[in-house]
């Protein structure tokens, strides 16, 4: 494997090894992000919502147009498992609801439906396709 301007490329050109990269730093990002939004006292979901899209989504997605083709083209597919467009799809998802739980301060129950809703963010696909 071989890091070339941030991406990390295997010789298979599976991209499998900067997926998890990718979703490990984005998941970094919202944790340090979400250390200065408490519920009680800290910066307000706003703030939170700003700094999400302008620090984590960008580092978390970058050079998304070269690694992550598969999503970009076909959604989410029925046929791939594991790191494919399925995968990395669920992975963003995951990654995006925690970020949701900490703008709008809600709990870990709550729908992501109803956190999507109420923090303005898009879905997963929509965000991705930008």
């Amino acid at each position: 494997t071989y890091k070339f301007l941030g991406v990390i490329i295997d010789e298979e050109l599976r991209y499998k090894e900067h997926a998890a990269y990718a979703i490990a730093k984005g998941t970094k990002y919202v944790l340090a992000c979400g250390r200065m939004s408490r519920t009680s006292r800290g910066i307000r979901s706003r703030m939170m919502k700003r700094l999400y899209e302008a620090v984590a989504i960008p580092k978390m997605l970058y050079a998304i147009d070269i690694w992550g083709t598969d999503l970009l083209k076909r959604g989410r597919g029925k046929k791939e498992k594991g790191w494919g467009a399925r995968g990395f799809a669920k992975q963003i998802d995951k990654v995006q609801r925690l970020a949701t739980l900490l703008i709008t301060g809600g709990m870990r129950s709550t729908a992501t439906d109803t956190l999507f809703a109420h923090s303005d963010l898009p879905p997963t696909l929509i965000l991705v396709r930008k």
